[in-house]
């Protein structure tokens, strides 16, 4: 008698629980993606500009390949379920609602829901870093660099790479206008070739974990190990270059010997004869008349700065 009395309320427990795990899911259950049954079609009537219909000619717009937006969903792959926008016949002058997620213009969604867009498909390789990476945690959309709708995305190419970078990076721009500059504007050498912009495990979005790996990725000949070390150099290379551009040869941050006696200061009553004709330094009135520091430049003579492999090289002059 007692367990039929308690029958009932264990059923309404039981429909209790089987309530507050269902009601979470329901909105989703609810809410399922309406896409258009006619994909690019349906947008096509309207988007029907060069401009908007490019995109089919683009990686992004290869149907016969499943993993695209267009094999999908077709535009609605990038830009959301929006059968709103579809449907809508709003009078002559107004607007439709905008797309799930816009990426460009008046509705623009917020950043993380159009990266999230793009992180869908690009979330591995070199990719799978940019999460607590500089540029997402400035905010930086992928739109803000990439251009989806054209046949050649400029960040990708290695002439019109740098100028998408520059729009930012002002400094940087300013730097390789320098007389001595790594040969960005020339096409040779382009921003992707030191850094990662989706992210990195090194400083400044370095490829490799320190700047001097980086840099040894094309100067290998100062990799070493060397026979006579100059310290300076094992240590970071931005102790005496600047990266991006500067006034001075080689890309150095002073001009020499301004540059080495920042840290031979007890070079410098030994070498005042050479450098400046027995007087001080140069700017004191002093005139360098010494034939083999002409220009006034310790490389004259120390002229493996990077570090020397002869048995007599400890003072990196061979």
């Amino acid at each position: 008698m007692r367990l039929a009395r308690l029958l009932p309320w264990a059923a309404l427990a039981a429909i209790l629980l089987l309530a507050a795990w269902i009601s979470p899911a329901w909105p989703q259950i609810a809410s399922a993606p309406e896409w258009s049954a006619d994909g690019e079609a349906t947008c096509i009537k309207c988007h029907g500009e060069t401009r908007d219909r490019t995109i089919l000619f683009t990686p992004h717009g290869v149907k016969g390949d499943k993993h695209t937006p267009m094999a999908q969903h077709a535009c609605e792959g990038c830009h959301g379920a929006s059968p709103r926008h579809n449907d809508a016949r709003p009078p002559k002058g107004e607007k439709r609602p905008p797309t799930d997620v816009v990426f460009k213009g008046e509705f623009l969604s917020p950043v993380e829901k159009r990266n999230q867009v793009c992180s869908n498909c690009h979330n591995g390789g070199e990719h799978i870093n940019w999460k607590g990476s500089t540029h997402q945690r400035n905010d930086v959309a992928c739109t803000d660099c990439h251009a989806s709708h054209v046949r050649s995305d400029p960040v990708m190419a290695k002439k019109t790479e740098p100028q998408v970078c520059f729009t930012c990076h002002n400094q940087e721009r300013a730097e390789s206008l320098q007389a001595s500059h790594h040969p960005i504007r020339e096409g040779k050498v382009t921003c992707s070739d030191c850094h990662n912009t989706h992210g990195s495990g090194g400083p400044k979005l370095l490829k490799e974990f320190t700047l001097n790996e980086t840099c040894y990725a094309c100067h290998p000949e100062q990799r070493g190990p060397f026979l006579w070390e100059h310290q300076p150099v094992r240590e970071d290379c931005s102790t005496c270059h600047q990266s991006h551009g500067s006034p001075q040869s080689s890309l150095l941050k002073q001009r020499q010997p301004f540059i080495c006696m920042t840290c031979h200061q007890t070079s410098r009553a030994n070498h005042d004869a050479m450098v400046s004709g027995g007087q001080q330094l140069p700017g004191a009135g002093g005139v360098g008349t010494y034939n083999m520091l002409l220009a006034r430049g310790c490389s004259n003579c120390h002229s493996k700065v990077h570090g020397s492999n002869a048995p007599s090289g400890g003072m990196l002059t061979r």
